[in-house]
């Protein structure tokens, strides 16, 4: 329901709504990316794009999380979701390694760039775009969708698997598997999801201040995050574009469709469902930078991959659910 005139509260599903909510975003992203233009208080966009990822993830995401999760029934969304993430993530993982290791124009692509490539096609920015685009798109009490495709899908495939094809293609150096689910257990966001289901399991009243707080903190992460994408954002290396597409396409076109699928085969509809597939139509991940520049991939091809991906996304996103819904 619309109120109040401003469309982060709207349940509207038409097109147009998604279009408007979509280009709303884009001006926050814009906003963000205007930033290296003037340096602000003398600070440059990674010095601020650092301070407030540190702070969402650490303090105001957790604080949604525990929210969310506390205070929407499980159902079955509650497995559904992540194992529809967890099957589309992967897919986009074969997809990956299948297109830049068959098709001939693309064997002499290097090592750095190969797994550039192949985190581009498996991961998205499910939570700094599509939570906002959800709880813009269908309410609040949705945004849970967003939590279980990350922290339990999208995010710790990354840590584990993603982590290991950086490292096999970019430093060389070996990673272990323990260390790798040692830092997915330390997700801060993590515990948030923890408490909520123990919330529920165990029948606990939570204060409503606490739960309020937490509201409250919820709705400072949505501009936040989208105002960090756009601080991420890099135009300086689209030279490289034609070698990333494939990879963009499977991410962009393709994963919605599958996640669709999958969706559907484990029994979600209606809204759980539509909030799904735009997890699934979601671009690059920007954490994917980390990653790439941690473990000495192709950093100017990643930059490009989620900069073109986040562009192309503000018309992929409503094609795709036109076309699927």
């Amino acid at each position: 329901m619309h109120r109040g005139g401003s469309v982060f509260e709207t349940g509207n599903q038409g097109e147009e709504v998604i279009q408007r909510v979509l280009y709303s975003f884009g001006l926050i992203v814009a906003a963000g990316y205007v930033w290296r233009f003037f340096n602000p208080g003398g600070l440059d966009r990674q010095r601020v794009r650092h301070g407030l990822s540190v702070a969402v993830f650490y303090f105001f995401l957790p604080s949604l999380a525990f929210g969310l999760i506390a205070n929407v029934p499980v159902d079955r969304s509650f497995m559904a979701v992540p194992v529809a993430a967890v099957a589309v993530t992967l897919a986009g993982v074969a997809a990956g390694f299948g297109i830049y290791t068959v098709l001939p124009w693309f064997r002499k692509v290097s090592r750095p760039a190969f797994g550039v490539l192949v985190l581009s096609a498996a991961f998205g920015n499910v939570t700094y775009l599509g939570l906002p685009v959800i709880t813009a798109m269908y309410g609040a009490r949705y945004g849970y969708i967003a939590i279980l495709y990350d922290l339990l899908a999208s995010t710790p495939i990354l840590l584990t698997l993603g982590v290991f094809i950086a490292a096999r293609y970019g430093s060389g150096e070996s990673v272990s598997m323990a260390a790798s689910l040692k830092r997915v257990l330390k997700l801060p966001p993590l515990w948030g999801v923890a408490a909520g289901l123990v919330v529920h399991l165990t029948a606990i009243t939570v204060p409503r201040p606490v739960l309020d707080a937490a509201e409250l903190m919820g709705r400072a992460v949505i501009p936040i995050m989208i105002f960090t994408v756009g601080l991420a954002l890099d135009f300086k290396d689209l030279r490289r574009l034609a070698v990333a597409v494939p990879a963009l396409i499977f991410k962009l076109v393709l994963a919605p469709v599958l996640v669709w699928q999958a969706g559907l085969g484990l029994g979600l509809t209606g809204d759980v469902l539509k909030a799904l597939v735009i997890e699934g139509a979601m671009p690059v991940m920007v954490l994917s930078l980390v990653i790439a520049d941690e473990f000495d991939l192709d950093v100017p091809l990643a930059a490009t991959c989620i900069t073109v991906s986040t562009v192309a996304s503000f018309f992929t996103v409503p094609l795709m659910m036109k076309v699927l819904f």
